[in-house]
């Protein structure tokens, strides 16, 4: 099979960035708009994040039937159909039928992301993983941010709510036909009750390996969430900043900027080590969220914070993705059920840190927002890297093609072997390195 160019994901990535853009910018910016309080917008967020969250139920469709191509293709148009009928339902008047559809369209198309995560596992080499994923996310953050910064500009200038929502589905489906460029061979027949036992058994051993559960807890924790880049569109009135500005920073200036944190972080995962580097984004988001929290509440505040924070998730989101790759290895049939548990803990983390985040509106106001933010990443980071030192768990430190070779164990004073259940001590002690299904 012929190797893709990492560049390609960007496109592929393109359509689910557009709906996650939707919930992160576009939906808050809307319900301001129809005088929504911004706890909320809190909630209507965690609730068009619960098809994410439990995505891995549903995702092993994806490892049956056509190509996983083909069901990209067909996940993006079913997700535009689903988006465009979301603009129009006005709010406040048509809330509930809003969030319907809203959430039909946040469920189809994360298998879009499950379509990419396992064509990134399968056709791309390790020491190309982290720039696959840095490209992926150059597509998933910035084409959702060109989206949402030309979505918010139209329904600023009066364009009408079919036109936008018209646009909104071109720029899913136009992306996602780059995918039938990407060489996937025909998928063999295999029977589906073998093929369901299969995806048991291999995400049970993923699972129940060291570098599958501290995997999973990475994912799990409140580190590198970028979790207010789902808000700020929120908070403009707070800065008292036009909605010119909004569109510049939350569109435009997001687009770019987190392209840029993406394409770097993604060249760097491949040459250091990834943990470490999804870690060091968590604590430069808590140093963004710290220095917005102590300044003044200005347009200056909101545009320099905003733009910065969009650097940093960037560099957040292509340090999950190159970390959740470098985990699964080639997980050949049941990639994109693998993936999906790990995207599905990640988007728990951005649920609940965003949930908490915004509890601090009403008494704190936006200040104690950030510092939440802030404070969350702090506290994940410190408690990660101590438990990933104590487990030996930072994966590698350097490219592949450098790494030391492992020192023998020593052959005297080794201590008892823990007196755990077979499940508890595979999960200690056991390393499956393996980048084999």
């Amino acid at each position: 099979m012929k190797r893709p160019s990492p560049w390609l994901f960007a496109l592929t990535g393109t359509p689910y960035g557009v709906v996650g853009s939707f919930v992160a910018q576009v939906m808050p910016n809307l319900a301001q708009r129809a005088k929504i309080d911004l706890g909320d917008v809190g909630l209507f967020s965690a609730l068009l994040f619960i098809p994410t969250i439990v995505l891995f139920l549903y995702a092993p469709l994806i490892d049956l039937g056509p190509r996983r191509k083909h069901w990209l293709l067909i996940t993006s148009v079913v997700g535009a159909a689903c988006m465009y009928a979301t603009f129009l339902m006005p709010l406040p008047a048509h809330l509930t039928a809003f969030m319907v559809f809203a959430f039909f369209a946040n469920a189809i198309s994360g298998l879009v992301g499950s379509c990419n995560g396992a064509l990134m596992s399968d056709s791309m080499p390790d020491e190309l993983r982290g720039r696959a994923g840095g490209w992926y996310n150059v597509g998933n953050l910035s084409g959702g941010a060109l989206s949402a910064s030309l979505v918010i500009w139209l329904i600023g200038a009066g364009v009408r709510p079919a036109v936008v929502g018209a646009i909104v589905s071109a720029m899913m489906i136009a992306p996602s036909v780059a995918v039938l460029w990407l060489d996937e061979p025909p998928r063999p027949k295999i029977d589906r009750g073998a093929a369901f036992r299969t995806t048991l058994r291999e995400a049970r051993r993923l699972l129940f390996s060291k570098r599958g559960v501290t995997g999973i807890a990475l994912c799990m924790s409140p580190v590198g969430t970028a979790a207010l880049v789902n808000f700020f569109s929120g908070m403009s009135d707070a800065y008292g900043v036009s909605a010119r500005t909004v569109a510049i920073v939350t569109g435009l200036g997001n687009a770019g900027l987190s392209a840029v944190g993406s394409a770097i972080v993604g060249y760097l995962c491949d040459r250091f080590n990834r943990r470490v580097l999804y870690l060091a984004s968590g604590l430069l988001t808590a140093v963004c969220g710290v220095a917005m929290a102590l300044s003044p509440r200005s347009p200056t505040t909101f545009v320099i914070g905003g733009l910065t924070y969009a650097l940093i998730t960037g560099f957040c989101y292509a340090a999950f993705t190159a970390t959740v790759l470098e985990t699964m290895g080639k997980a050949g049939q049941t990639a994109a059920t693998q993936y999906s548990l790990f995207i599905a803990a990640g988007n728990l983390a951005i649920t609940y840190v965003g949930l908490i985040d915004t509890r601090f509106s009403d008494r704190f106001g936006v200040e104690g927002v950030v510092a939440s933010d802030a404070a969350l990443n702090v506290l994940g980071v410190v408690v990660l890297g101590v438990a990933f030192w104590r487990l030996g768990s930072f994966g590698k430190w350097s490219h592949p093609a450098n790494a030391p070779e492992p020192e023998p164990p020593p052959l005297v004073d080794q201590p008892p072997a823990p007196v755990f259940p077979t499940a508890v001590a595979r999960i200690v002690d056991r390393d499956d390195g393996r980048d084999e299904p």
